[in-house]
């Protein structure tokens, strides 16, 4: 981690890495600090006028030694030039948090994070405590130091983390682990100690959540002085068709608008997050009871031809996959895309109840082998609209149709969102008979 002295930052010599979002939240936080700014940014993000920037690999070659801090944008990979001298390399979150005085509310995990995080805030303000939820959500935390909330709500990627040291959350949540990233993180070991840095800097007996029963996980953060606390076990859980939090009934499980399995085990995780943050179990409960869930994650697109769509986008690794698909009964799925150095063999694990697989993308060869021997048809489509097409000709009666892609967007679409949207205008034709 950086050796940047934090109480130096007037005068340093500071460069940021991109340009998007993360990149000029950080830009104008160190620049409101007294920082000397430069920014390298080959890419279409641009630099407005008057901010000095670095625009080619050689001249960042020549200058990087000359700064005292980097601070690249979440998702560069760690190969990047931007990371040659690690003693200097701090990410986004970590300069934020060195800045800001109001307690954190952590969220991180393979799948889950934005969905607990939404979940955590609307709880607090329910409650009428004054949160944002910031981090890998939307806004950048950076964006809010210099006037915070009362409360931060952080959801926090394996990218952010990598590079933050001491992130000292009032409490944490380390929702599950699967793998993913591992073109990023190079390992599963790698990626693991990644989200485990959540922990780091905690307060003695602080709470961290997390699944029961996940040894790789409570390994992971054995070395915190945080106190683990077992969700969908005993400090939350579903018993007798009542969501309970630390023994309190919150809400009934039938007067939930979404009850499917990874929907209960996301109100007990921030449930109990934001009850231990002051929410009131009344407010708990009326969030829980208002969720329609979040766009692109096991969304109802509707009835077509006498099947029930659901778009999953957001599912870009087989576990997310797997993980929603319990909750379907028989169904014809749309998989593939960009796979991201993580084995598609465990999809195999459906084909009991799959009709057909639609595969797409760069990794659709890699989803035929998945299946191979499994006595599933596989067909492959060129485009969504095609991919569409073919899932409601081989679908059975009762069949739903599920995009659940395994692997991201980035072959074919700029984003997870862009792709569900694409799904779903393909859907909506369909049912207006294009």
């Amino acid at each position: 981690m950086t050796d940047f002295d934090w109480d130096a930052m007037d005068g340093a010599a500071v460069l940021i890495g991109g340009y998007g979002v993360a990149g000029r939240s950080a830009y104008r936080l160190v620049r409101a600090l007294g920082a000397e700014v430069v920014v390298f940014e080959d890419g279409g993000n641009r630099p407005e006028a008057g901010v000095e920037a670095i625009s080619s690999l050689e001249e960042l070659a020549a200058r990087i030694g000359s700064f005292d801090l980097v601070v690249p944008s979440p998702g560069i990979s760690p190969a990047h030039l931007l990371y040659s001298r690690p003693d200097k390399v701090a990410s986004e979150l970590s300069l934020a948090r060195r800045y800001c005085d109001v307690p954190l509310i952590a969220v991180t995990g393979t799948n889950g994070k934005t969905t607990v995080t939404t979940l955590v805030s609307r709880m607090l303000s329910e409650s009428g405590i004054d949160n944002l939820a910031v981090g890998n959500i939307g806004e950048p935390i950076s964006a809010h130091v210099l006037q915070p909330p009362s409360v931060l709500v952080v959801e926090a990627s394996s990218f952010q983390l990598a590079y933050t040291d001491s992130l000292a959350p009032a409490q944490a949540a380390f929702l599950n682990f699967a793998p993913d990233h591992l073109d990023w993180h190079g390992s599963m070991e790698a990626y693991l100690a990644a989200k485990a840095r959540i922990a780091e800097g905690m307060a003695a007996g602080a709470p961290i959540w997390v699944p029961a029963g996940d040894e790789r996980i409570a390994a992971a953060l054995a070395s915190s002085p945080g106190a683990q606390k077992a969700v969908f076990g005993p400090d939350a859980e579903v018993v007798g068709g009542k969501v309970k939090i630390a023994g309190i009934e919150v809400a009934e499980v039938s007067s939930l608008r979404r009850s499917f399995p990874h929907d209960l085990v996301n109100f007990c995780f921030a449930g109990a997050m934001a009850m231990h943050a002051g929410a009131d179990p009344a407010s708990v409960r009326a969030v829980m009871e208002g969720f329609a869930g979040l766009p692109h994650r096991m969304e109802l697109v509707g009835e077509v031809d006498g099947h029930v769509v659901y778009n999953d986008s957001k599912a870009t690794t087989p576990d997310a996959v797997l993980c929603d698909m319990a909750s379907i009964g028989h169904a014809v799925l749309i998989t593939g895309g960009r796979n991201k150095g993580v084995d598609l063999g465990p999809l195999a694990s459906l084909a009991p109840r799959l009709t057909a697989v639609i595969a797409m993308g760069e990794a659709a060869g890699e989803v035929a082998g998945a299946f191979g021997g499994t006595g599933v048809d596989v067909v492959r489509a060129g485009s969504m609209d095609e991919a569409v097409d073919m899932a409601f000709g081989l679908a059975s009666p009762g069949d739903a149709v599920v995009l659940g892609p395994a692997c991201t967007s980035w072959d074919s679409y700029k984003s997870y969102a862009a792709r569900g949207e694409d799904f779903r205008r393909a859907v909506h034709e369909r049912g207006r008979g294009r």
